[in-house]
C-alpha cells in the first residue's frame, strides 16, 4: 500500500453532525475529498442545500443531538441506505450562557451547556455502535482548547465581554476530552478507534467583526494568526482514516501552539 493510499475512505460512509457551520463544512469537504460518502446531521435541509448545493458526495439526515431518540433514527435511516456508518464526527453542540461571568449562569444554563456538549456526544457514541460495530470504524469527537487550559481572560476585557467562555463551556469540553479517553480503550477491541481534536482560536467571521477581540486573539498566539477551518482538514482527514489506525483515545491540539505557552 502506498502512504496516500493509508488516507483514502473511498467505499466509506461518513457522518458530521453540525457539518454545516463555520468548522464542520471544512471537515465535510476533507472527507468527501478522500472519497467518502459524507452525511451531514443537522436540523434544517434547506440550510444544507444552501450551504452545499447539489454536491452529490453529500447527503443530509435530520438529527437533534439532544435527544436520544432523533439520533438512534439518523443513524438507522444511513445504515437503512448504505449497510453502516464508518466515521463519526461529533461536531454539533449546543451553549449557554456564553457572555456571562460563570458565577452568574442560571442552573439551568449550567445544565443545558453540559448536556449540549458532552451528554450529546455521549448519546451519539452509545447510538452510534450498533451500525459501527459490525466493520469497526473511526469517531472524531471536536472539544476545544479551552477544555485543556483556562481562558485567558486579559482576551475578554472590555469592550469583549460578549465573547467571554463562561466555566459551564469549558467543563463540558473537558469532558469530551476525557469521554475519548474513555471510549478509546473501552472500544477499541471492537475494532472502533476514539479520538478527539481540540481547534483552537478559530473565530467565526461574525465574532471577528469584533476587531478588538480578533486582534488580542491574535496577538496571543504563538502563530500570531486566527485559525482557519481548512486548517482542520488534515487532523479530521488523519483520524477518520487509515492513517491513524495505530492512534488511540489521543487528544490533537490544532491551535497554532494556543496550548503551548
Amino acid at each position: 500500500m502506498q502512504t496516500l493510499d493509508l488516507f483514502s475512505l473511498t467505499g466509506k460512509t461518513a457522518v458530521v453532525t453540525g457539518g454545516c457551520g463555520h468548522l464542520g463544512k471544512a471537515m465535510v469537504a476533507a472527507l468527501a475529498d478522500a472519497g467518502a460518502l459524507v452525511y451531514v446531521a443537522g436540523t434544517n435541509h434547506e440550510k444544507f442545500v444552501t450551504v452545499f448545493g447539489e454536491d452529490t458526495s453529500l447527503r443530509f439526515v435530520k438529527i437533534d443531538i439532544m435527544d436520544s431518540l432523533s439520533i438512534q433514527e439518523a443513524f438507522q435511516e444511513v445504515a437503512d441506505q448504505v449497510g453502516s456508518v464508518d466515521v463519526l464526527i461529533n461536531n454539533a453542540a449546543q451553549y449557554a450562557g456564553i457572555g456571562k461571568k460563570s458565577e452568574d449562569l442560571s442552573d439551568e444554563e449550567w445544565v443545558k451547556c453540559i448536556e449540549g456538549i458532552a451528554g450529546s456526544t455521549y448519546k451519539c457514541i452509545r447510538e452510534v455502535l450498533p451500525f459501527m460495530e459490525k466493520k469497526g470504524g473511526s469517531i472524531v469527537n471536536i472539544a476545544s482548547m479551552y477544555g485543556v487550559v483556562s481562558p485567558y481572560l486579559a482576551v475578554y476585557d472590555s469592550p469583549c465581554e460578549s465573547s467571554l467562555i463562561p466555566v459551564n463551556y469549558s467543563a463540558g469540553k473537558a469532558s469530551v476530552i476525557q469521554m475519548t479517553r474513555y471510549f478509546g480503550t473501552y472500544l477499541i477491541n471492537r475494532n472502533i478507534r476514539v479520538n478527539c481534536i481540540s481547534p483552537g482560536p478559530f473565530p467565526s467571521p461574525k465574532v471577528q467583526e469584533n476587531k478588538i477581540f480578533a486582534d488580542r486573539l491574535r496577538d496571543k498566539n504563538p502563530s500570531h494568526r486566527l485559525g482557519s477551518p481548512d486548517d482542520l482538514r488534515g487532523a479530521v482527514l488523519f483520524l477518520a482514516s487509515d492513517a491513524s489506525r495505530y492512534v488511540v483515545g489521543q487528544n490533537i491540539q490544532v491551535d497554532g501552539g494556543w496550548t503551548i505557552w
